[in-house]
Formats: structure tokens, C-alpha cells, sequence
């Protein structure tokens, strides 16, 4: 039985946190499927963001500490996709905590798909805003997404200039209205960085 992309991602989260048991999780941990060498490599090159891309307010979430499950997460992903066309890149979004909150992942034409994990408790008034952050200067903002377990889509295109270069897509608490300011001025409750599925 082929699994729904929504089944899939949520075996997967489940998977990381622990929380998998019995036959599901040995069924799942029974599938010795092996990734492109290229898709390794892409994700190994671009779990550890640069210093320099990281102002203070992003690098105390240890981006590099999330990778282990970043490169879990994503070959998850990956093996359990089929047969929908395969992302050109995911990002698992890691709570300071170091558990998974969210999963992205970029399809074409221009869908940007945000999966949550677990959501955070309401907050009246606030919610919360995706930020994209590139190499070098500030972070974008992508726009809201949802604080539930529906998932968000927003139609972002490749060439945009809020995704071009990005190294990384990190989350923060903002009015529901988004940031006053362009920028973010709530705490950020999860962070991770992307890693490229399909070849340059």
C-alpha cells in the first residue's frame, strides 16, 4: 500500500520524536532504501549555516545541532514521497529543544508547503511568521503560516528574490498581523536549514 504525502510526513515526525511504536515502527525501520549519493551530499553541504549568515539573534539555536535530525527527516522524506515528483528541497524546523516542529519543502512551479509538526500553544493576538534567511543580510519574511496541523501553502517562485540564496527558513512569534517592523521582533521558536533534493 503506496502511503498519502500527509501519512508519509507525519510517519516521519513521528518517527523522529520517538513517538512511533509497535509493528509501525518496525515496519518503518524496515526499508533499507538508499538515496542518490547526490542527495547526501546536498543535504550534508547545507545543514551547517555560515557564521557570517547568522546575526546573534538566529545563531543561539545551534543550526549545526540540528542536523543529525535534518538529515533523517529529509531522507524520510524522500524515500516515502513517491510517486508525487520529489521536492527540490526540504528544511525541518528545529525548536530550540532540538525537536522538530515544522517540515518545508519547495515544488515546482512556485508552492512552498509548510507541514507542522506541533503546534504551539495560542497566544491571543500572535502568530507566526516564516522568515527566509540568506547568506548575506536579513531575513525575508515569507508571510504567515498556519499554528495547526493544516498544512500551509504559499506560492512563492523560484527566481524570488526572498528565496534566492536562502540558507535557511527560521520561524518567529509576530502580531497575526505580521512583523511591524519587516523584520523580527518575537522570539523565534524554530529554525533549520535547507537542504537541496534535486541537482543544481
Amino acid at each position: 500500500m503506496r502511503l498519502s504525502r500527509e501519512a508519509c510526513e507525519s510517519l516521519a515526525a513521528e518517527y523522529a520524536l520517538g513517538t512511533l511504536r509497535g509493528r509501525a515502527r518496525a515496519r518503518f525501520q524496515a526499508k533499507p532504501i538508499e538515496p542518490p549519493a547526490r542527495v547526501w551530499r546536498a543535504i550534508e553541504s547545507r545543514i551547517a549555516l555560515p557564521r557570517a549568515a547568522a546575526p546573534s539573534y538566529w545563531r543561539s539555536f545551534a543550526m549545526v545541532s540540528g542536523g543529525v535530525a535534518s538529515v533523517l527527516l529529509a531522507f524520510l522524506l524522500w524515500t516515502f514521497a513517491a510517486p508525487n515528483p520529489e521536492p527540490d528541497f526540504v528544511a525541518v524546523l528545529m525548536a530550540p529543544d532540538s525537536a522538530p516542529r515544522m517540515v518545508i519543502s519547495m515544488h515546482e512551479p512556485d508552492m512552498l508547503k509548510v507541514k507542522m509538526v506541533k503546534p504551539w500553544s495560542a497566544k491571543e493576538g500572535m502568530g507566526l511568521e516564516l522568515w527566509a534567511m540568506p547568506r548575506d543580510g536579513k531575513p525575508r519574511s515569507l508571510g504567515m503560516v498556519k499554528n495547526s496541523m493544516d498544512e500551509t501553502i504559499i506560492h512563492v517562485a523560484h527566481a524570488d528574490p526572498r528565496v534566492q540564496g536562502a540558507m535557511a527558513f527560521a520561524v518567529s512569534l509576530e502580531p497575526m498581523s505580521g512583523s511591524p517592523t519587516g523584520q523580527p521582533t518575537g522570539p523565534v521558536l524554530c529554525s533549520g536549514a535547507i537542504a537541496s533534493v534535486r541537482p543544481a
